[in-house]
C-alpha cells in the first residue's frame, strides 16, 4: 500500500495573462502589456507568442540575452502543456483545483511566471507591474485559501518600494516574499537592502529566492536558450546563498527565514565547502570584512530551506549536510519541463526513509511558509 503524506507542493507557478494587469494604477495603466500571438509564423518555435512591454518583445528566444517562458499563454507550448489554459492562468482556479486533486497535492505555493526577468528599465514601472501582480494573485488564490498560497513579488530595485510592498502583501494574505539572485548586478547583502530584510524578519514573512534572469552580465553572456537556462537562470541563486550565508545577512537578521528555490540542492556542500574554506584564509590574512562565524555555521541554525528535484542522485549527502527538516519539494506546475513527477519521484526513492519523506513532502513546507 502506498503511503498517503499531506502533501505541499513548496514552488508552483502561474502563467501571466492580460487580466493579470488589470490592477496598474495610473499612469501605468495606460501602457499595460500587449500580447502578439505570431502562431503560424514561418520560422518561430513552439514558443510562439509574446509580451509587448515598453517596446521590449519577452521572452527573446535567440541571440544573446535569450530567455524561455510560456507566458502568454496562447502560444503552442503553452497549448501542449497537459494543463489547462485555465489553470495554467487560473482564469478558472476550480481547473487548477482539479490538478491538484489528480496529483495528490493538498496546497501549493504559487510564483509568477514573467518576474524571472525584468520587464523594464523604468523602475516605476516594474514597480507597478509587480504591484498588479500581487494585487490580482492574491484575488485568485482568496477563492481557495485552504488549497492555494501565493508569494508577493517584490521590487528591490527600489528598497522602499520594496518595503512598503512587502507590508502589502503580508496584509493580502501572502506566505513569503519573493525575489531573485540579485538586484541587477548588485548583490543582496550590499548594506542598502538591510532595511527589506530587518521589515521581512520584524513581519515574520518568509524571503525566497527563486532561480531567474537577474544579473544582466550573466544573462548577455549566454547567446542561446540552453546557455541562458543554465548559467544566466541558475548561477544567480548560488550568489545569493553566499549574501545571505557569507555576505552577513543572516548574521545582522538571525531571525530571518530563507528558502532557495529551483536551482536543486547538489551543490549545497560543495558551495559550504568553498566558503568555508576561503572563510579560514581570509580571516587569518584580514583580507574581508567577515560575518563572525563560517558560512556552514549559519546552515545548521535551523532556517536555511531548499527545495530538492526528484531525481537528485545526492540527495541523501545533502540532507546529511543540512538535517532533513530543511528540505522541500517541487512540482513546478505547470512548468516542469526538466522535471516532471517530482514529487512522485520523491515518494518512490528507496534511499530516503518514510520520515524524511514525510517531511519533504508537506511537514517542513508547513513550517516554512506557516501553513
Amino acid at each position: 500500500m502506498t503511503t498517503r503524506w499531506f502533501t505541499v507542493d513548496a514552488d508552483s507557478h502561474v502563467e501571466e495573462c492580460e487580466e493579470t494587469w488589470s490592477f496598474l494604477e495610473p499612469p501605468y495603466s495606460e501602457r499595460p502589456p500587449l500580447v502578439v500571438d505570431k502562431r503560424g509564423a514561418p520560422g518561430l518555435t513552439i514558443q510562439d507568442a509574446f509580451w509587448v512591454i515598453d517596446g521590449r518583445v519577452l521572452p527573446r528566444l535567440r541571440g544573446r540575452g535569450a530567455t524561455v517562458y510560456a507566458t502568454p499563454p496562447v502560444s503552442t507550448l503553452a497549448l501542449m502543456k497537459p494543463f489547462s489554459v485555465e489553470s495554467q492562468t487560473l482564469l478558472d482556479v476550480s481547473k487548477r483545483i482539479a490538478d491538484l486533486d489528480r496529483a495528490g497535492i493538498d496546497v501549493q505555493v504559487l510564483y509568477p511566471t514573467i518576474f524571472l526577468e525584468r520587464l523594464t528599465d523604468d523602475d516605476g514601472y516594474q514597480t507597478a507591474l509587480m504591484r498588479s501582480y500581487n494585487t490580482w494573485l492574491a484575488g485568485k488564490c482568496a477563492q481557495v485559501p485552504d488549497r492555494l498560497k501565493w508569494a508577493g513579488v517584490m521590487p528591490l530595485h527600489n528598497v522602499h518600494s520594496a518595503i512598503a510592498e512587502l507590508r502589502r502583501v503580508h496584509e493580502l494574505g501572502a506566505v513569503c516574499a519573493v525575489t531573485y539572485g540579485t538586484a541587477g548586478e548588485t548583490m543582496l547583502h550590499e548594506p542598502r537592502f538591510d532595511p527589506f530584510w530587518a521589515e521581512a524578519a520584524r513581519l515574520g514573512v518568509p524571503v525566497v529566492v527563486h532561480t531567474g534572469w537577474s544579473h544582466p552580465g550573466l544573462l548577455q553572456s549566454g547567446t542561446d536558450v540552453f546557455a541562458a537556462q543554465i548559467v544566466g537562470f541558475t548561477l544567480p541563486v548560488l550568489m545569493a546563498f553566499f549574501s545571505f550565508l557569507g555576505g552577513g545577512i543572516l548574521e545582522r537578521h538571525p531571525d530571518l527565514r530563507v528558502c532557495f528555490l529551483e536551482a536543486g540542492a547538489d551543490w549545497l556542500p560543495y558551495m559550504v565547502q568553498r566558503m568555508d574554506q576561503y572563510y579560514g584564509v581570509d580571516a587569518r590574512a584580514g583580507w574581508a570584512r567577515l560575518a563572525s562565524e563560517p558560512p556552514s555555521a549559519y546552515l545548521k541554525r535551523g532556517n536555511v530551506y531548499f527545495t530538492c528535484e526528484g531525481d537528485e542522485k545526492l540527495l541523501p549527502i545533502v540532507l546529511d549536510w543540512l538535517g532533513e527538516d530543511q528540505m522541500m519539494a517541487s512540482a513546478d506546475m505547470p512548468h516542469m519541463e526538466a522535471r516532471e513527477n517530482s514529487l512522485q519521484d520523491i515518494a518512490e526513492r528507496d534511499d530516503l526513509s518514510a520520515e524524511q519523506k514525510r517531511k519533504i513532502l508537506g511537514a517542513n513546507a508547513r513550517r516554512f511558509y506557516g501553513i
